[in-house]
């Protein structure tokens, strides 16, 4: 796509002056629900600006509709490299990598999408779920009564399973945390300290591939280091970049959206006991809380390549987009009672996975986990409390990715 040229500042009647644009990530509400903007926004500014830490201005849809529609269509690029295209971050920006799946438009992305997608099959995920369930109830028989769930459980339990599915020995779990945390960080956190992290993250899943190629064995690497089609296979650097993808999505989103989801479950503890109760209400569970406690506020940045109409008004070409899951989640006109959790709930799909082409490769494999932690947690730990007031819970800041730091628990 060629450069469409920058933004505006002086756009939807928000004046003339940056300065007076509200920044953007929002910071969220108490126990991390969504910030108030989100609400103001849907009900008076839905297509309304926003500053991004990088300085640049772009439009934040809040509305569900909009939301679904920006993720849909195909005039909304994910290929942010031409020169003065916007940017989150100055300087290294994890959503800009080239060569990953979600920073490529088709024809790229539907051969990407191609060679990777048969490595979570609905059937392959579901010869994963015995081993999932078993890693669970390992991890958590082996620990005390009285535990932190996130260092002891939410964070090591998807380390240890992608490790598995991925079919690698083991992995430096210290490490890999430290990098995706530096990848992930809207704080001041210098840009170099950024690049560091992703060259040493980079360098290590480049060592880790080179000793499975000779033997691969069977696990999901195994799969992306054979994935052909018609001749076609992934490039080296394909393997490496969308393999720390994998890494990220696989532990840091799934623990943090683990943590959150305990955190809610457990306060107040009536939707934990109806969870013992009710076991087959896993599955439900596991959308609701994702559209509730998903820790990711938003869809990565996309630019409009022309004019587009969406249901609140119009976004202009060149603007960029950024399409807040948040506020299409709890969008009361998409969903009753937007703000409860309904364990039960029926009605229309959430969008934590996003939607269209770019929709979550391993939501299967996410939503298989979740549902068998779930499972594992109240079968062995019905009696599962909080040991500390859930106000005095501390949650993380200055990262795009919002939980608890510290969850204290006993059984």
């Amino acid at each position: 796509m060629g450069s469409p040229g920058l933004l505006s500042p002086r756009i939807r009647g928000y004046g003339p002056l940056v300065a007076e644009i509200e920044s953007y990530p929002f910071q969220s509400g108490p126990r991390g629900c969504p910030a108030h903007e989100w609400d103001a926004r849907r009900r008076d500014d839905p297509l309304g600006p926003v500053r991004l830490p990088s300085g640049d201005v772009v439009t934040l849809a809040v509305r569900h509709d909009d939301v679904a529609a920006v993720l849909i269509d195909p005039r909304f690029s994910r290929e942010l490299f031409y020169p003065g295209a916007p940017r989150m971050f100055d300087g290294f920006d994890l959503a800009a990598l080239p060569d990953t799946l979600l920073s490529m438009d088709p024809p790229r992305h539907t051969r990407m999408r191609r060679l990777l997608s048969g490595t979570f099959t609905p059937r392959q995920v579901e010869s994963w779920r015995p081993r999932v369930r078993a890693i669970a109830r390992d991890l958590l028989t082996a620990l005390p009564a009285g535990f932190d769930l996130v260092d002891d459980f939410a964070f090591p339990l998807p380390i240890q399973i992608m490790c598995d599915v991925m079919g690698v020995a083991g992995i430096d779990v210290a490490r890999v945390r430290g990098w995706s945390e530096a990848m992930l960080s809207t704080s001041s956190l210098p840009p170099e300290e950024k690049v560091a992290a992703a060259a040493e993250f980079h360098a290590y899943t480049t060592e880790l591939i080179a000793t499975h190629r000779d033997d691969p064995g069977d696990g999901l690497l195994a799969s992306m280091i054979r994935a052909r089609d018609e001749g076609d296979r992934l490039t080296d650097e394909e393997l490496v970049i969308n393999t720390i993808g994998l890494f990220l999505a696989g532990h840091e989103t799934t623990a943090s959206l683990l943590a959150r989801a305990m955190l809610r479950l457990l306060d107040p503890r009536d939707g934990y006991e109806r969870l013992v109760a009710e076991p087959e209400l896993a599955g439900t569970a596991v959308e609701e809380l994702l559209r509730v406690e998903s820790p990711a506020l938003a869809a990565f940045l996309r630019v409009a390549t022309e004019d587009v109409e969406l249901p609140s008004g119009t976004v202009r070409k060149g603007e960029g987009v950024i399409a807040g899951l948040a506020g299409a989640n709890h969008d009361p006109t998409a969903f009753t009672e937007a703000g409860a959790l309904v364990l039960d709930r029926e009605g229309p799909p959430h969008l934590a996975f996003g939607r269209g082409p770019h929709f979550c490769l391993g939501a299967n494999l996410a939503r298989m986990e979740l549902r068998e932690i779930l499972t594992v947690l109240t079968e062995l730990a019905p009696g599962l409390t909080l040991a500390v007031p859930a106000g005095e819970v501390p949650w993380t800041e200055g990262t795009l990715v919002h939980r608890p730091t510290r969850l204290l628990v006993r059984r």
